[in-house]
């Protein structure tokens, strides 16, 4: 199970600095001619405002001076005007086009990072942990918009405190304490409005798994691969309701959340609201009295708005690059995370016989109850051994402990011959699984074409191909469909759907083409007929020759490809032997040997005997 950093939604001060002064330079140093211009254009767009609001007052002024017969360059006053315009016009489209182009370099540069310790994530535990399907809902989401968004909202931050600095300069021709009265009117309802922010993040963390289970259940009803049950059994009716009904529940929580924040925010406006207008009646009475010009007035009304709007800018801004901070904060937990499945700084060579050996191998999921308690066994290279058992026995989860998906919380397991056994944590897992194929009762269905199904990523030869293809009984299904191997698979892109017993075939297939020493057969025909299915075991027949196979099935016809049957149950090893030796014993085997026998009517012989067994 990933053994996470400890986890804190709503950080402090100190530990989102910590977070910004980590992320930043990662993200400039993705794009740094784009940043530096962005900032560049940020500047500007700060000391626009400022020089909007002096525009309009020597304006105004003028236009009193040239009506009481004083000279007044109106003509060059309007000029500035139409120049300071087209500027901030021309800047607002710039940073546009240049947000754009940078968040092409941080969505690659944030995934990239995500793809990458994935790779680092030998093992299954990480993705089968409930926790982590949060996380990486959050993760993916944000990945194309987060990092942009952070560094949008700091140049915008930037611009927007260059705008407050400016405007509140203009008020220094009223008098040097305004700006600090306007300033200490306005910020307690920048602060309130921030811990409301820093709330609703807070909720949105809470809810994810609501989220989740409200989206699948959008996808149940909407979705093609649901419809058949859906419309067969009605179950539209329930699944509208359970949306309903956590969807009202989320809504419900915040309105909550905004009413708070309606009600906490009024008594810091109304202090905001008695600032600014003891400060306008001020200056008008001021005016009155032939202290101030007109100019001057509209100075302050226009700075006044302005200001206003660019403290709320700020508190929004701060308040979003909070909600931004906090998604970095969990990328960083994640990036930092360490599995319970590593892997070895300095792996061993793999040994050149690859027999397999459990000592006394225990194990568990997520601290439940042990799956597999005590397990010894050993199987030499190129025996093929079926392992059968009720469901719940521990047959899958052998499996995965042998491919190291997993690690056993007792025992080892070991790889090669006498004198040269290493245990399977000491070897590099991926040279480690490059010897072996296998077809998973779950297999993935990947939605490409044909061909990249069957190769999956592996250089192409054409032989290797065509047998894969004609052994696993696929290449009947290839002529009905149009396009051949170079077929799209999956409704998602407008490709061809296939059959369970087609897909099935495929997945052999992959096997097929791997050229591995040890061959994992998990259920391998549980969607074919009859017909198929002997197909497909007289291929795995003939593979299986030379190779370590470790066949687990339900079907005991199967197993007489074997040369050696394991019997599970409850997680441990009660029988091994030959079929014929289980039989002449009259345990678990034979009892299940006997009870398939009589449903099938003494006929649970698919596939013929491997030679010799």
């Amino acid at each position: 199970m990933l053994r996470p950093l400890p986890q804190k939604e709503n950080l402090s001060n100190r530990e989102l600095l910590a977070v910004l002064t980590r992320t930043l330079p990662d993200l400039l140093r993705s794009a740094p001619v784009l940043v530096s211009l962005m900032l560049g254009m940020a500047v500007i767009q700060g000391v626009m405002p400022a020089l909007t609001i002096l525009l309009g007052k020597w304006t105004v002024d003028g236009v009193g001076a040239a009506l009481a017969g004083r000279d007044a360059n109106l003509s060059l006053l309007a000029a500035a005007w139409a120049g300071a315009a087209l500027l901030g016009q021309v800047t607002q489209v710039a940073a546009q086009v240049l947000q754009g182009y940078a968040a092409d370099h941080f969505t690659v540069q944030t995934m990239g990072r995500l793809m990458d310790k994935v790779g680092q994530l030998p093992g299954l535990d990480v993705l089968e942990d409930p926790r982590f399907h949060d996380d990486i809902e959050i993760l993916q989401m944000g990945a194309p918009r987060r990092p942009l968004n952070l560094v949008s909202t700091m140049l915008s931050l930037i611009r927007s405190v260059i705008s407050a600095l400016s405007v509140s300069a203009t008020l220094l021709s009223i008098g040097w304490w305004v700006p600090l009265v306007v300033v200490a009117g306005m910020l307690p309802a920048l602060l309130k409005q921030m811990e409301f922010y820093k709330l609703g993040w807070s909720i949105f963390i809470q809810r994810t798994q609501d989220s989740r289970e409200v989206n699948y259940l959008q996808r149940v009803a909407l979705r093609h691969e649901y419809a058949k049950e859906v419309r067969l059994y009605g179950l539209l009716p329930y699944l509208q309701s359970q949306y309903l009904t956590r969807t009202l529940d989320y809504q419900r929580t915040m309105r909550g959340v905004r009413n708070r924040q309606l009600v906490g925010i009024l008594p810091y406006q109304l202090l905001l609201l008695l600032v600014t207008a003891g400060l306008f009646v001020y200056v008008v009475g001021r005016a009155e009295q032939g202290v101030y010009s007109a100019g001057s007035v509209v100075l302050v009304i226009t700075a006044l708005a302005g200001l206003r709007g660019e403290l709320q800018t700020i508190s929004e801004l701060i308040s979003s690059g909070t909600e931004h901070l906090n998604w970095f904060a969990k990328l960083h937990r994640f990036l930092d995370s360490t599995p319970a499945v590593t892997l070895s700084p300095d792996p061993r060579p793999l040994p050149r016989e690859l027999t397999l050996t459990l000592e006394d191998v225990s194990f568990g999921y997520r601290d439940q109850a042990p799956v597999i308690e005590h397990l010894s066994l050993t199987i030499p290279e190129g025996q093929t051994v079926a392992i059968v058992g009720e469901n719940g026995a521990g047959k899958t989860t052998l499996v995965k402990l042998l491919l190291r998906f997993y690690d056993p919380s007792q025992g080892r397991v070991l790889v090669g011959g006498a004198g040269e056994q290493t245990d399977l944590r000491d070897l590099d897992a991926g040279e480690w699984r490059a010897q072996v194929a296998a077809v998973f009762q779950d297999f993935a269905r990947f939605e490409w074409t044909l061909r990249d199904n069957v190769t999956l990523g592996q250089p192409e030869n054409p032989a290797k191909l065509s047998h894969a293809v004609e052994a696993s009984g696929l290449g009947a299904a290839l002529g009905r469909v149009n396009g051949g191997l170079d077929a799209r698979i999956g409704q998602a892109f407008g490709g061809v759907d296939l059959s369970g017993g087609q897909w099935q075939k495929l997945a052999t297939a992959r096997a097929l083409y791997r050229e591995a020493r040890v061959l994992i057969l998990d259920e391998p025909t549980a969607a074919l007929d009859p017909r198929s299915e002997k197909e497909v075991f007289d291929a795995f027949a003939a593979l299986s020759q030379g190779r370590t196979t470790l066949l687990i099935t339900h079907r005991l016809g199967s197993v007489l490809m074997a040369d050696r049957v394991l019997v599970m149950k409850r997680g441990r090893l009660i029988e091994d032997g030959t079929h014929a030796e289980l039989l002449a014993r009259g345990g678990e085997y034979a009892e299940l040997w006997q009870l398939q026998a009589s449903q099938y009517g003494g006929d649970v012989s698919p596939v013929p005997a491997r030679p010799g067994a």
